[in-house]
């Protein structure tokens, strides 16, 4: 567990110190809107392999959970 734990923190430094933009990849992983904060958070729950710091995995948790929950607002919107 401790290697996982490990080689997931590497790579949650690595990868922004490799692209050269450290300041916009923890900005971008921790996002100020709430609603996308909230999707992040509901992904790492769902996925053990969801890494924040990946802009491929945010992307796809956003569309994901965030269409979602459009859907449903707008549907529940209807039902009124």
């Amino acid at each position: 567990m401790w290697g996982m734990l490990i080689v997931m923190a590497f790579g949650a430094v690595a990868g922004p110190l490799v692209h050269g933009n450290v300041l916009g990849s923890i900005h971008a992983a921790y996002p100020s809107d709430e609603a996308k904060r909230d999707a992040l958070h509901r992904c790492g729950e769902m996925d053990a392999e969801f890494s924040r710091f990946s802009a491929r995995d945010r992307d796809v948790c956003y569309r994901a959970v965030l269409r979602a929950s459009d859907q449903a607002s707008s549907h529940m919107a209807g039902d009124w």
